[in-house]
């Protein structure tokens, strides 16, 4: 940027140079109408000069009433005394004296003289300075017209490469623009997504409370029956609640939980034991299949409730005598509230969840996280 202004800044000044050149070239301009006279009133002299050393004052004089109709702005008047500084000393002892009737304005005449390169240089300038103006706020225009356009709902804007011409600094800004507008867009996205799984979640409580309302509005002596239905919505209510603060918990960067190195087997295997304990009932185990250890960089009690939450919805939804399998392995090369805490989770350690048809029956849901700083995922 710096390199940008000195070369526009000096190519302004060479050029002002150039054009008065060549302007004063092509016109051919005068010179100042005091100078013509000074220059005019020195011939005049030296030629008097001559004369009246050679032949006196007098011949002097009847020269200069054949030069007089040609200068006159001049005029030569013979002196009573001659003097030691007088420039025209005739032979015969006649002096004479040449003066000039220069009635111009010497500050006027400089600024005619001035006038060319001020208005060249004011032009040169005035094209430089716009020139410089549009370079400078050019990025400026561009990052305001995005901001603008992101203002109006426009998640999709980007700058990309429109700043590529400028510094490096304005073009660090132009990534960080685009960084934040994607942030903004997939907060955007996950909050209708959020709003959709929500309302997905909460309807069904919602219709059993009132159904339970209306009967008993209609038949009060089953109060007794309806009061572990009316519970148990109310607590799925609750966990609703306790799954959007959680998701709230992710998105703040102030309420980030701090990272640690950790084992992900030392949190598979208090949940994979509870599993296989609560699976009992319904005669669904639940296996793990991987290495003994797995370790990454993250937060132990957020991965402890995504996985917990994947393995007890493949646990509750599982049909009865079927197995839930676990694989962990190291890679060297949905709806829901549930899901969506799981995904939060997932992506504040650098990981991604995706879910795929378990043909011929089930669900497969996939889990990709980081693993400790080795060189490998």
């Amino acid at each position: 940027m710096v390199v940008r202004v000195f070369v526009v800044i000096w190519g302004a000044l060479v050029l002002t140079l150039l054009l008065f050149g060549l302007l004063v070239a092509a016109l051919g301009p005068p010179p100042p109408r005091g100078v013509m006279i000074a220059a005019a009133r020195g011939v005049v002299e030296r030629q008097l000069t001559l004369v009246a050393a050679r032949e006196g004052g007098a011949a002097a004089l009847t020269l200069w009433s054949g030069l007089a109709s040609a200068h006159p702005d001049l005029a030569v008047a013979r002196l009573p005394a001659c003097a030691d500084d007088t420039p025209v000393r005739g032979s015969d002892g006649i002096c004479l004296e040449v003066t000039a009737s220069d009635d111009s304005s010497r500050l006027l005449e400089g600024l005619r003289m001035l006038l060319s390169p001020l208005l060249v240089g004011f032009g040169v300038s005035a094209a430089a300075a716009l020139v410089l103006s549009r370079h400078l706020t050019r990025p400026i225009r561009t990052v305001n017209a995005a901001l603008q356009r992101l203002a109006s709902g426009d998640l999709d804007t980007r700058i990309g490469g429109a700043l590529d011409g400028s510094s490096a600094e304005l073009a660090r800004l132009g990534d960080a623009f685009d960084h934040a507008a994607e942030r903004l867009q997939k907060l955007a996205e996950g909050r209708r997504t959020l709003f959709k799984d929500l309302s997905h979640e909460i309807r069904s409580p919602l219709a059993r409370l009132r159904a339970a309302v209306g009967l008993l509005e209609v038949s009060p002596h089953r109060l007794a029956d309806m009061l572990r239905q009316i519970e148990t919505d109310i607590l799925r209510l609750d966990a609703l609640v306790s799954g959007i603060l959680t998701l709230a918990r992710y998105d703040s960067a102030a309420e980030r939980p701090a990272f640690a190195p950790i084992d992900l087997v030392d949190i598979l295997e208090p949940i994979l034991s509870d599993a296989n304990f609560e699976g009992q009932v319904r005669d669904v185990s639940t296996d793990y299949e991987g290495p003994s250890q797995l370790p990454l960089f993250g937060n132990a009690e957020l991965l402890h409730r995504a996985i917990e939450n994947v393995v007890r919805n493949a646990l509750s939804h599982s049909p009865p005598g079927s197995e839930v399998a676990v694989r962990a392995a190291r890679d060297r090369s949905g709806t829901g509230l549930g899901l969506a805490i799981v995904a939060r989770a997932i992506a504040a350690h650098g990981g991604t969840i995706h879910l795929a048809d378990n043909r011929p029956s089930g669900l497969c849901v996939g889990i990709t996280l980081p693993c400790a700083p080795d060189g490998r995922t």
